[in-house]
């Protein structure tokens, strides 16, 4: 951050904050003096403002702005140039409203010193922390877009696996599987953050549930058809719920693991979206053999040393899950919760705020 720029509604915001802190100052000062308040005082106080704040703010503003002065100093000295002579001439005007001798140069070089100083530190400041906040959206961006990335490829295998097995048997359900892939392709791709703009924050680009569910049904069509009978996935959603907005493609990875790893015959996929007073609730369960308890100790951050190995294995074996994860984590704040049913399937849920 080399150089000074400001909004236009953050240059407002900072001349009537200066405004009002210079005439607090100055209606203090004159009723300290045992003077009582009158038009001649009110003018000197508003003169100063203009005089000795404003004018000299947006002077040496357009001056920076318009030589490109990077340097610091440079920038600070040309706020207490600016002020000392705004002061100085202010100083002359308000002789005019009040017996009160004028103001010398010395003199207003060493009212602006402090002044200048305060004002540069602040805006300075407050630009500094403008930046880190916008690193930090970059940077969260950057993350959400590398992990749309991973998992795109990774959700395509499995999807061209399942539907090669339909081409030598039966080539017009596979046409038709082709077709429901592309759309679930276009969806993804059209939500991904390497589709979206630089400038846009992450809940910017989420999706409405309802259209979320119709693009995870024909992805659950092509499951189904791979597995027909043995694999049933059943949907419990919250009507008052549809028109919501989720992060995109959130609950496929979630499907797509219990699909991987339940081994069990048939297998049984129950998806709840419900809601409370602050949340939307989401549940994905099975009637599998549940996760491995190696796999909820690392979930829960509660691993030694000892078992690094076998965790870094668990979490490969979840790839979709664990960056299902880190994109909750990045675009909503939330986390997975993993557990295994009393049944002993697996169970993983997540809630995101109401109002998102």
């Amino acid at each position: 951050m080399k150089n000074i720029r400001l909004q236009r509604n953050e240059q407002i915001v900072a001349l009537a904050a200066i405004a009002l802190i210079s005439l607090t100052i100055s209606i203090t000062d004159w009723l300290q003096r045992g003077m009582l308040p009158s038009f001649n005082i009110l003018l000197s106080a508003v003169s100063a403002v203009l005089f000795m704040y404003w004018l000299p703010m947006i002077i040496s503003y357009l001056l920076v702005i318009k030589f490109k002065i990077n340097r610091w100093f440079l920038q600070w000295i040309s706020l207490f140039l600016s002020i000392s002579l705004g002061a100085f001439f202010w100083g002359e005007i308000r002789a005019l409203f009040i017996p009160l001798q004028g103001i010398g140069f010395l003199q207003a070089l060493l009212i602006s010193l402090p002044w200048s100083t305060m004002i540069f530190v602040a805006v300075k400041f407050y630009l500094t922390q403008k930046h880190l906040k916008l690193e930090e959206q970059l940077r969260k961006q950057a993350e959400i877009n590398l992990l749309h990335s991973q998992l795109n490829p990774h959700f395509l295998f499995n999807s061209l696996n399942t539907i090669a097995s339909f081409a030598r048997t039966q080539p017009t359900r596979c046409e038709d599987l082709v077709h429901d892939l592309a759309a679930v392709l276009r969806y993804s791709l059209s939500q991904s953050g390497l589709n979206q703009s630089k400038k846009s924050a992450p809940k910017e680009v989420w999706v409405k549930l309802s259209d979320e569910l119709v693009i995870l049904n024909k992805w659950c069509d092509i499951e189904r058809s791979r597995f027909g009978d043995n694999l049933r996935i059943n949907f419990d959603i919250d009507d008052d719920l549809l028109d919501k907005v989720v992060p995109a493609m959130l609950l496929q990875p979630l499907i797509e693991n219990a699909i991987k790893h339940g081994k069990s015959t048939p297998l049984h996929i129950w998806i709840t979206v419900r809601h409370d007073a602050q949340h939307m609730l989401f549940n994905v369960r099975d009637n599998g053999v549940g996760f491995d308890e190696s796999y909820l100790i690392n979930a829960n951050n509660k691993h030694t040393s000892k078992e690094h190995r076998k965790l870094e294995q668990d979490k490969a074996a979840h790839f979709g899950l664990e960056i299902t994860q880190a994109r909750l984590e990045l675009e909503a704040g939330a986390r997975l919760e993993f557990s295994n049913t009393p049944e002993g399937g697996a169970n993983v849920e997540f809630k995101l705020q109401l109002g998102s």
